[in-house]
């Protein structure tokens, strides 16, 4: 059964010139991308929002996206152990991004209550929005020499920015003070478990990898982060400076998203839509 993984992985790892940063590929690749999320949200959050109540349309089609991205992050992961890394787990690559927590929170919902599912959903329209627009933007990580590992890349983020706009343009997030609190108060909580996983996997980390550390979320307290702005405030003030700053830049930032873009789509303050 392994030789028949390793046989199919070795089959799909095709390889290709690695895209340039901002150059045709990427940017098309983006550009495209970014126009069939727009597109299916907009298509998807009609459809929503003309649903009777207590049908809850949405959650049915975020656990569908769910399951899509487990698929993909399974495929990932494999690739990357067995193809790449040569049978080596580069805890870099553990998914517990802030790319990632979408896959886990749309899975989750048809089993929480309904206060629970409506932070969820706040926080991806919100939060999921800005993880995603900013790797289309800058997707240096996955802009990589296997054809797979970069389609995946650009599909996954894809999938999010259509998971945020549907929220977005549904008017299914929690648009008020507590709603948004509620979105940052979870943000808060993965930051810290990022931050624990980070920790864990600093002995953990195998010699010859690409990455000698883990960075969830960025977020790692003993190695400047790859963002340019947080790394130049770490330099100054320290690591601890730079984290905190840089995490409530994203929540600040995520907080924003959600009480101006859902106003803008929704186009006046109404109730969240039904998510029972």
């Amino acid at each position: 059964m392994k030789d028949l993984l390793i046989s199919f992985l070795n089959m799909t790892a095709w390889r290709m010139e690695t895209p340039q940063l901002f150059g045709r590929f990427h940017i098309c690749a983006a550009v495209l991308v970014t126009a069939m999320a727009f597109c299916a949200a907009a298509v998807f959050a009609r459809r929503i929002r003309s649903a009777a109540a207590g049908r809850a349309p949405l959650v049915k089609i975020l656990f569908v996206c769910g399951c899509g991205l487990a698929v993909l992050e399974v495929y990932k992961q494999l690739f990357l152990y067995y193809v790449v890394n040569g049978g080596a787990y580069d805890w870099w690559f553990f998914p517990f991004q802030l790319c990632s927590v979408p896959m886990y929170l749309c899975i989750l919902l048809p089993f929480i209550g309904s206060r629970l599912r409506s932070t969820f959903i706040t926080f991806m329209g919100s939060y999921t929005f800005i993880s995603a627009a900013a790797a289309l933007i800058y997707p240096e990580d996955y802009l990589r020499s296997y054809t797979t590992l970069t389609v995946h890349g650009f599909l996954w983020h894809g999938i999010l920015l259509f998971i945020s706009l549907m929220i977005i343009f549904s008017g299914a997030a929690d648009t008020g003070i507590r709603g948004i609190l509620k979105a940052a108060a979870l943000f808060a909580v993965l930051c810290i478990a990022a931050v624990l996983i980070n920790t864990a996997a600093e002995s953990l980390m195998q010699p010859g990898l690409p990455h000698d550390h883990a960075a969830m979320f960025y977020l790692n307290p003993y190695h400047l982060s790859p963002q340019p702005l947080v790394s130049s405030v770490q330099k100054t003030a320290g690591i601890p400076a730079g984290l905190v700053l840089y995490s409530l830049v994203i929540a600040a930032a995520g907080s924003a998203v959600i009480h101006l873009a859902s106003r803008a789509a929704s186009g006046s303050r109404k109730a969240p839509a039904s998510t029972r």
